[in-house]
């Protein structure tokens, strides 16, 4: 879709690199002919999670092929998706279906790659009912993860998310918003997952139509979210990366999301980060003023010492310090 941009990006954290642990995020968009698409997903942290990164990956597949057998599905058809009952009926059984294919795909490496005695190994100690867990066959905590994604097409656009990280819009007058209803039990380093029994049950979706289709869809992984004091300033990140993709384009805005995200780990929650977006940027242009408007936070964040061409036309907030912890999926 020409009017429609889109844009992916992962960075390990800094707390990974200290650790020598790999990067456990994944992003991916793709722009087709009928849809755009964007999505994130983060693998849990702590290390006995043991394929958390393939468990993101594989979900950020599952999404991608679920999402466009759905709008294919429905070309010709989308008026249905004005009936609010049919209209839950459908995204209820496409996230039933997201689930079902991630699990077909943790399925088929864990059949193929079944868990070596180096990776048992690398469980900690009290930890240690995960490794019976994962030889008794019960292999899913392996691979556990979030997961947010986004469609936009001509007449309709929707998210999904389960877990943690931010689903951030910005309307065609320059508002921040954030369209995805929370989940309680997120909270800290606390995360629901794919990887539970009742994973199909825990989607939650956000559906626009016609003029209320947003200007731009953002999505972060909670590496972004918790660089930042509060929600205020949150928003301020995004509006600022939406005036950096009017002002410069695309392929520099992209540039300086790529420059600017390693330090916003290191200064701020230290995790991995990932970042993936859809915008129109002529609707962007028209609301250039309001997104210039950076709301002041509640409390004097610490100062990110950054490269001044590193923030060229970039009006982000300073990033929270905090130390990254690991994280565990509720029970």
């Amino acid at each position: 879709m020409e009017k429609y941009s889109s844009f992916s990006c992962t960075c390990i954290g800094a707390s990974h690199q200290a650790r020598n642990l790999i990067c456990q995020d994944y992003s991916f968009e793709s722009n087709k002919e009928n849809f755009v698409f964007a999505a994130t997903a983060d693998g849990h942290g702590s290390l006995q999670y043991l394929r958390t990164e393939k468990g993101s990956e594989f979900a950020v597949r599952a999404a991608y092929e679920c999402a466009e057998a759905f709008v294919e599905g429905l070309e010709g058809a989308e008026e249905v998706l004005d009936d609010e009952k049919k209209r839950h009926s459908l995204f209820d059984q496409l996230w039933k279906d997201v689930v079902a294919r991630w699990n077909e795909l943790i399925l088929e490496d864990y059949t193929q790659r079944p868990f070596t005695e180096e990776e048992l190994d690398r469980i900690p100690e009290k930890f240690s009912y995960y490794r019976e867990t994962y030889l008794g066959g019960d292999y899913a905590d392996a691979y556990g993860t979030t997961l947010a994604f986004a469609v936009i097409t001509e007449t309709y656009a929707f998210c999904m998310q389960i877990g943690d990280g931010t689903c951030v819009s910005i309307t065609k007058e320059g508002r921040a918003e954030e369209p995805v209803p929370p989940d309680h039990r997120c909270h800290d380093n606390i995360t629901t997952s794919l990887c539970q029994e009742e994973a199909a049950n825990l989607g939650r979706c956000a559906y626009f139509a016609g003029d209320d289709i947003p200007a731009a869809i953002f999505l972060g992984t909670d590496g972004i979210e918790k660089s930042y004091w509060d929600h205020t300033q949150l928003w301020d990140f995004y509006k600022g990366l939406a005036l950096a993709f009017v002002r410069n384009g695309l392929d520099e805005g992209f540039n300086q999301l790529t420059e600017f995200l390693p330090e916003l780990s290191r200064m701020g929650s230290g995790d991995d980060v990932s970042c993936a977006g859809i915008y129109d940027g002529e609707i962007l242009a028209e609301c250039e003023d309001e997104l210039k408007i950076a709301s002041a936070a509640e409390e004097e964040p610490i100062t990110v010492e950054l490269k001044p061409e590193m923030l060229q036309d970039m009006d982000l907030p300073e990033a929270r310090s905090d130390s990254h912890e690991e994280r565990h999926i509720s029970e």
